[in-house]
């Protein structure tokens, strides 16, 4: 009976996990058909995967979707608070928590792809991944092309030499570089890896 529904309930989840037009079932996200999702870092949901902290004197919250609209209709949503200072940040716990689940790039891809709600178009976001033994990898040339409204941005890892094993966490940085007033809210969702 244990393998029934054990076979029934993975039927189940790959029947839901990716429609042929490329609609999220489970997360409410609208994806491209091509794209190929072989990791998902966080959404935010239920608390959460990985467990972020501010620094630099930008503060991290998980908090209510503020525009259940377009390509990201999930409820919670990573928030970031700006407070002005040029190089301000937030970071994630080690993929997989206590049991460190490294990333095997070669396996998995090597394209992380993030869903960004930003208050203004032309702000510079860096990606960085950092690791055991290896240069932390920073992606600086993503900028936002939309103001109050969800789009996905894409950060290329193919080209960096990237070691299979080797990294276990994220640095996010919005407005990255530049000195504000502060108070800007950025959010970010459905952190993921794919192979295209």
């Amino acid at each position: 009976m244990k393998k029934i529904f054990f076979m029934m309930a993975m039927a189940a989840m790959v029947a839901v996990s990716c429609t042929k037009d490329g609609k999220d079932e489970n997360k409410g996200q609208d994806e491209t058909p091509s794209e190929v999702v072989s990791r998902v870092f966080d959404d935010f949901e239920n608390g959460g995967i990985l467990t972020w902290t501010g620094s630099g004197g930008a503060s991290f919250e998980i908090a209510d979707n503020p525009s259940k609209t377009g390509i990201n209709k999930t409820d919670k949503v990573g928030k970031v608070t700006a407070s002005g200072a040029q190089w301000e940040f937030s970071w994630s716990t080690a993929f997989g928590g206590e049991e460190i689940d490294f990333v095997n790039f070669s396996e998995e891809g090597y394209i992380v792809k993030v869903d960004v709600y930003s208050p203004k178009a032309n702000s510079p976001v860096y990606l960085k991944f950092e690791g055991v033994d290896v240069p932390a990898v920073e992606i600086t040339n993503v900028t936002t092309t939309k103001a109050n409204e969800w789009e996905t941005l894409e950060f290329d890892y193919e080209t960096y030499g990237m070691a299979d094993g080797a990294y276990k966490n994220f640095v996010i940085l919005f407005d990255a570089g530049v000195t504000t007033e502060g108070g800007e809210v950025f959010y970010f969702d459905n952190l993921r890896l794919c192979a295209e």
